[in-house]
Protein backbone atom coordinates (compact mmCIF):
# COMPACT_ATOMS: atom_id res chain seq x y z
CA UNK A 1 0.00 0.00 0.00
CA UNK A 2 1.55 3.42 -1.07
CA UNK A 3 0.66 6.66 1.53
CA UNK A 4 -0.22 8.72 -0.69
CA UNK A 5 0.90 12.64 -0.08
CA UNK A 6 -0.14 15.70 -2.14
CA UNK A 7 2.61 18.10 -2.30
CA UNK A 8 1.35 20.56 0.51
CA UNK A 9 1.62 17.38 2.36
CA UNK A 10 5.37 16.83 1.76
CA UNK A 11 8.12 19.20 3.79
CA UNK A 12 11.51 20.00 2.87
CA UNK A 13 13.30 20.51 5.60
CA UNK A 14 15.87 23.29 5.75
CA UNK A 15 18.36 20.86 7.28
CA UNK A 16 18.88 19.00 3.86
CA UNK A 17 19.62 22.01 1.81
CA UNK A 18 21.08 24.32 4.80
CA UNK A 19 24.46 24.52 2.21
CA UNK A 20 22.30 25.79 -0.56
CA UNK A 21 21.52 29.16 -1.80
CA UNK A 22 17.76 30.50 -0.58
CA UNK A 23 16.81 30.46 -4.62
CA UNK A 24 18.58 27.17 -5.45
CA UNK A 25 16.93 25.16 -2.28
CA UNK A 26 13.46 26.66 -3.06
CA UNK A 27 13.70 25.55 -6.37
CA UNK A 28 15.06 21.74 -5.15
CA UNK A 29 11.79 21.47 -2.95
CA UNK A 30 9.56 22.74 -6.15
CA UNK A 31 11.53 20.00 -8.24
CA UNK A 32 10.90 17.16 -5.37
CA UNK A 33 7.55 17.66 -5.25
CA UNK A 34 7.56 19.89 -1.77
CA UNK A 35 4.46 22.33 -1.23
CA UNK A 36 6.17 23.22 1.99
CA UNK A 37 9.73 24.29 3.70
CA UNK A 38 10.90 25.07 6.57
CA UNK A 39 13.60 28.01 7.59
CA UNK A 40 14.92 29.15 10.89
CA UNK A 41 15.19 32.63 12.32
CA UNK A 42 19.95 32.56 11.61
CA UNK A 43 19.00 31.51 7.72
CA UNK A 44 16.56 34.23 7.33
CA UNK A 45 19.24 36.60 8.73
CA UNK A 46 22.22 34.97 6.42
CA UNK A 47 19.60 35.67 3.38
CA UNK A 48 18.81 38.96 3.81
CA UNK A 49 22.57 39.83 4.63
CA UNK A 50 22.91 38.14 1.03
CA UNK A 51 20.87 40.97 -0.38
CA UNK A 52 17.08 39.62 -0.29
CA UNK A 53 14.38 41.29 0.92
CA UNK A 54 11.24 40.28 2.88
CA UNK A 55 9.39 40.46 -0.31
CA UNK A 56 11.96 38.73 -2.48
CA UNK A 57 12.62 35.82 0.44
CA UNK A 58 8.41 35.49 -0.38
CA UNK A 59 8.40 36.11 -4.35
CA UNK A 60 10.76 33.30 -4.88
CA UNK A 61 9.06 30.96 -2.92
CA UNK A 62 5.36 31.56 -4.23
CA UNK A 63 6.82 32.12 -7.85
CA UNK A 64 8.23 27.80 -7.28
CA UNK A 65 4.59 26.89 -5.72
CA UNK A 66 6.28 26.68 -2.05
CA UNK A 67 5.15 27.67 0.89
CA UNK A 68 7.66 28.77 3.61
CA UNK A 69 5.78 26.93 6.10
CA UNK A 70 7.90 26.05 9.71
CA UNK A 71 9.91 28.55 11.41
CA UNK A 72 12.24 26.09 13.87
CA UNK A 73 13.54 26.52 16.58
CA UNK A 74 11.65 28.28 19.12
CA UNK A 75 13.05 27.89 22.46
CA UNK A 76 12.31 30.97 24.11
CA UNK A 77 8.76 30.42 24.91
CA UNK A 78 10.42 29.69 28.44
CA UNK A 79 12.12 32.38 30.03
CA UNK A 80 15.09 30.34 31.06
CA UNK A 81 15.64 28.83 27.44
CA UNK A 82 19.25 27.44 26.68
CA UNK A 83 20.40 25.03 29.63
CA UNK A 84 24.49 26.61 30.87
CA UNK A 85 25.92 23.75 29.61
CA UNK A 86 24.68 23.80 26.01
CA UNK A 87 27.24 23.61 23.76
CA UNK A 88 28.04 27.63 23.36
CA UNK A 89 28.72 26.45 19.11
CA UNK A 90 25.06 25.58 18.99
CA UNK A 91 23.60 28.39 21.29
CA UNK A 92 23.35 31.23 18.46
CA UNK A 93 21.03 29.32 16.92
CA UNK A 94 19.21 28.88 19.65
CA UNK A 95 18.90 31.95 20.95
CA UNK A 96 16.55 34.08 19.07
CA UNK A 97 13.84 36.25 22.03
CA UNK A 98 9.53 35.56 21.14
CA UNK A 99 9.53 39.44 19.71
CA UNK A 100 11.85 38.51 16.97
CA UNK A 101 10.12 35.31 16.12
CA UNK A 102 6.84 36.65 15.56
CA UNK A 103 8.78 39.20 13.40
CA UNK A 104 10.79 36.86 11.68
CA UNK A 105 7.31 34.78 11.35
CA UNK A 106 5.30 37.83 10.27
CA UNK A 107 7.94 39.30 7.46
CA UNK A 108 8.03 35.68 5.74
CA UNK A 109 4.61 34.94 6.60
CA UNK A 110 4.88 31.09 7.89
CA UNK A 111 2.01 29.57 9.49
CA UNK A 112 3.88 27.60 11.96
CA UNK A 113 6.12 28.05 14.92
CA UNK A 114 8.67 24.79 15.92
CA UNK A 115 8.99 24.73 19.71
CA UNK A 116 12.21 22.96 20.75
CA UNK A 117 13.08 22.67 25.08
CA UNK A 118 16.38 23.49 25.30
CA UNK A 119 15.92 24.54 28.87
CA UNK A 120 18.12 22.91 31.52
CA UNK A 121 16.77 19.52 32.43
CA UNK A 122 14.46 19.60 35.44
CA UNK A 123 14.09 23.03 35.18
CA UNK A 124 10.85 23.16 34.85
CA UNK A 125 7.87 21.00 35.79
CA UNK A 126 4.97 19.30 33.21
CA UNK A 127 2.30 22.21 34.11
CA UNK A 128 4.43 24.77 34.28
CA UNK A 129 5.84 24.06 30.49
CA UNK A 130 1.96 23.39 29.54
CA UNK A 131 1.11 27.07 30.86
CA UNK A 132 4.09 28.57 29.10
CA UNK A 133 3.34 26.79 25.97
CA UNK A 134 -0.68 27.89 26.04
CA UNK A 135 0.48 31.45 26.51
CA UNK A 136 2.38 31.58 23.56
CA UNK A 137 -0.24 29.86 21.68
CA UNK A 138 -2.68 32.52 22.56
CA UNK A 139 -0.23 35.05 21.26
CA UNK A 140 0.17 33.02 18.05
CA UNK A 141 -3.21 32.57 17.11
CA UNK A 142 -3.94 36.39 17.27
CA UNK A 143 -1.54 36.34 14.11
CA UNK A 144 -2.99 32.73 12.93
CA UNK A 145 -0.40 31.07 13.82
CA UNK A 146 -0.10 27.20 14.65
CA UNK A 147 2.19 25.67 17.49
CA UNK A 148 4.08 22.79 16.70
CA UNK A 149 6.48 20.97 19.74
CA UNK A 150 8.86 18.54 19.26
CA UNK A 151 11.20 16.19 21.49
CA UNK A 152 14.77 16.36 20.84
CA UNK A 153 17.19 13.53 22.00
CA UNK A 154 19.93 15.84 23.63
CA UNK A 155 17.56 18.59 25.30
CA UNK A 156 15.71 18.20 28.04
CA UNK A 157 12.47 17.81 26.29
CA UNK A 158 13.34 14.77 24.48
CA UNK A 159 10.76 12.58 24.93
CA UNK A 160 7.13 11.84 22.80
CA UNK A 161 4.58 11.71 26.06
CA UNK A 162 6.35 14.90 27.19
CA UNK A 163 5.58 16.56 23.85
CA UNK A 164 1.81 15.02 24.10
CA UNK A 165 1.52 16.04 27.97
CA UNK A 166 2.31 19.73 26.84
CA UNK A 167 -0.23 19.57 23.92
CA UNK A 168 -2.95 17.89 25.46
CA UNK A 169 -2.82 19.79 28.90
CA UNK A 170 -2.49 23.28 27.18
CA UNK A 171 -5.62 22.72 25.14
CA UNK A 172 -5.30 25.28 22.88
CA UNK A 173 -6.32 24.60 19.08
CA UNK A 174 -3.70 26.16 17.38
CA UNK A 175 -1.39 23.11 18.29
CA UNK A 176 0.42 19.96 17.71
CA UNK A 177 3.32 17.45 17.32
CA UNK A 178 6.03 17.28 15.50
CA UNK A 179 7.27 13.77 15.25
CA UNK A 180 10.93 12.26 14.59
CA UNK A 181 11.97 9.08 13.91
CA UNK A 182 15.79 9.63 14.63
CA UNK A 183 14.82 11.53 18.09
CA UNK A 184 11.90 9.18 18.72
CA UNK A 185 14.82 5.98 18.07
CA UNK A 186 17.37 7.64 19.68
CA UNK A 187 15.75 8.59 23.20
CA UNK A 188 13.48 5.12 23.47
CA UNK A 189 10.32 3.85 21.46
CA UNK A 190 7.21 4.49 23.34
CA UNK A 191 5.41 2.70 20.54
CA UNK A 192 2.46 2.14 22.58
CA UNK A 193 1.65 5.92 23.35
CA UNK A 194 0.61 5.86 19.68
CA UNK A 195 -2.75 4.22 20.28
CA UNK A 196 -3.11 6.86 22.85
CA UNK A 197 -2.89 9.98 21.01
CA UNK A 198 -5.68 11.04 19.04
CA UNK A 199 -5.87 11.60 15.20
CA UNK A 200 -4.62 15.25 13.97
CA UNK A 201 -2.50 15.47 17.56
CA UNK A 202 0.52 14.64 14.74
CA UNK A 203 1.33 17.94 12.49
CA UNK A 204 3.82 16.45 10.51
CA UNK A 205 6.59 13.58 10.53
CA UNK A 206 10.10 13.89 9.85
CA UNK A 207 12.28 11.26 9.03
CA UNK A 208 15.59 10.17 9.02
CA UNK A 209 18.17 7.23 8.93
CA UNK A 210 21.52 6.53 11.46
CA UNK A 211 22.67 4.57 14.02
CA UNK A 212 20.33 3.00 16.71
CA UNK A 213 23.23 4.32 19.22
CA UNK A 214 25.55 7.26 19.41
CA UNK A 215 28.92 6.09 17.91
CA UNK A 216 32.39 6.81 19.88
CA UNK A 217 34.12 9.62 19.67
CA UNK A 218 30.48 11.72 18.88
CA UNK A 219 28.44 14.00 20.49
CA UNK A 220 24.88 13.44 20.51
CA UNK A 221 24.37 16.89 19.32
CA UNK A 222 27.56 16.31 16.66
CA UNK A 223 25.56 12.57 15.20
CA UNK A 224 21.90 14.41 15.17
CA UNK A 225 23.64 17.45 13.25
CA UNK A 226 26.57 16.05 10.89
CA UNK A 227 25.62 12.16 10.79
CA UNK A 228 22.32 11.32 9.82
CA UNK A 229 21.83 8.99 6.90
CA UNK A 230 19.60 8.78 3.69
CA UNK A 231 16.20 6.44 4.16
CA UNK A 232 17.44 2.53 4.14
CA UNK A 233 20.56 3.17 4.69
CA UNK A 234 21.41 2.98 8.29
CA UNK A 235 19.78 1.25 11.51
CA UNK A 236 16.55 2.87 12.22
CA UNK A 237 13.66 1.06 12.16
CA UNK A 238 11.59 3.65 10.18
CA UNK A 239 9.22 1.53 8.30
CA UNK A 240 8.47 -0.54 11.27
CA UNK A 241 7.79 2.92 13.19
CA UNK A 242 6.03 4.55 10.16
CA UNK A 243 3.33 2.00 9.72
CA UNK A 244 2.63 2.27 13.26
CA UNK A 245 1.67 5.54 13.25
CA UNK A 246 -0.46 4.93 9.58
CA UNK A 247 -2.50 2.46 11.52
CA UNK A 248 -3.84 4.92 13.73
CA UNK A 249 -3.83 7.79 11.24
CA UNK A 250 -1.26 10.05 12.90
CA UNK A 251 0.65 10.46 8.64
CA UNK A 252 -0.73 13.74 7.84
CA UNK A 253 2.67 14.96 6.38
CA UNK A 254 6.02 14.25 5.82
CA UNK A 255 9.34 15.08 4.79
CA UNK A 256 12.72 14.05 5.26
CA UNK A 257 14.85 15.64 7.40
CA UNK A 258 18.80 14.93 7.15
CA UNK A 259 21.35 16.62 9.03
CA UNK A 260 24.30 15.24 7.13
CA UNK A 261 28.03 16.94 6.25
CA UNK A 262 27.52 14.86 2.91
CA UNK A 263 24.66 16.76 1.91
CA UNK A 264 26.49 20.39 2.91
CA UNK A 265 29.48 19.01 0.65
CA UNK A 266 27.08 18.24 -1.95
CA UNK A 267 25.78 21.51 -1.88
CA UNK A 268 23.93 21.61 -4.66
CA UNK A 269 20.21 21.25 -5.09
CA UNK A 270 19.73 18.91 -7.55
CA UNK A 271 23.12 16.56 -5.76
CA UNK A 272 20.84 16.60 -2.70
CA UNK A 273 17.81 16.00 -3.66
CA UNK A 274 19.35 12.96 -5.83
CA UNK A 275 20.82 11.33 -2.74
CA UNK A 276 17.52 11.65 -0.53
CA UNK A 277 14.66 11.45 -2.45
CA UNK A 278 14.68 7.88 -3.57
CA UNK A 279 14.82 6.32 0.22
CA UNK A 280 11.98 8.60 0.66
CA UNK A 281 9.58 7.73 -2.03
CA UNK A 282 10.59 4.55 -1.55
CA UNK A 283 9.65 4.17 2.21
CA UNK A 284 5.91 5.74 0.97
CA UNK A 285 5.39 3.30 -1.37
CA UNK A 286 5.89 0.99 1.34
CA UNK A 287 2.99 2.17 3.53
Amino acid sequence: MTLSLGRNERVMWLANVRSVPYRERIEAAAHAGFGCISTSPRDYEKTRAEGLSDADIRAIAADNGVRLSYLDPFASWVPEAISPDEDPAIVPYLDTTPDEMFRIAEALRVDRLHFVGAYKLGRYSTAELTDYFGKMCDRAAQSGLKCVIEGIAMWALCRLDEAWAIVRDAGRPNTGIIFDTWHYTRVGRTDHIFSEIPKGAFDTIQIADGTLTCPPGRTLEQDCLYHRLPIGEGEIPNLEILRLLHKYGHIESAGPEIFSAVNDGIGTGKGINARIMPGFEAILKQL
